[in-house]
């Protein structure tokens, strides 16, 4: 008999894209969601607005994540809001971002494991700069799960790829 927790996990997996659940480069137990970089709406400041979802399926939790990127200086600056509609509920969030170029070769990976506070919202920026040219982002992916206070597998594995890739 599945428990509450792996019926949950499952529910929200039936949720999700296509060929988005399961180990994806290392980043085991999130849920991914993955959009091409021409469905974002550019704002104001020159965000690219790409998504918005929720990190729990069953409560009014939601994250958003915009991106720059600035090929003249080859830089990323990933811009990710928490909003916790949920007054009596804080979470701990781990959100990656896999930034793709042409034929889905990853060109830059940004990583976060945040505290969502009950009924607060927060939104930060954070920039990486890639070794490589990141030339024309075509496909943004992004996985989110609830996550502990230290989550050393993530962190381990968010440093194995930015040695991979040269990032700074």
């Amino acid at each position: 008999m599945p428990t509450l927790k792996e019926l949950s996990l499952a529910l929200g997996l039936l949720g999700s894209d296509p060929f988005s659940t399961g180990e994806i480069d290392g980043w085991e137990g999130y849920v991914w969601r993955v959009r091409g970089a021409e469905a974002c709406q550019t704002n104001v400041d020159g965000f690219c607005h790409i998504l918005q979802d929720r990190w729990d399926w069953k409560r009014p939790q939601f994250y958003e994540v915009s991106f720059k990127a600035d090929a003249h200086n080859n830089v990323i600056v990933s811009r990710i809001t928490l909003r916790n509609e949920d007054v009596g509920d804080d979470d701990q969030v781990c959100l990656v971002v896999s930034y793709l170029g042409g034929e889905g070769k990853e060109v830059g990976v940004f990583y976060a494991n945040w505290r969502s506070l009950p009924g607060r919202t927060y939104t930060r920026e954070a920039q990486i700069k890639p070794g490589h040219s990141i030339g024309q982002i075509r496909t943004v992916a992004v996985g989110s799960k609830q996550c502990d206070v230290v989550s050393k597998k993530d962190a381990a594995n968010y440093q194995r790829l930015r040695r991979l890739l040269h990032q700074r």
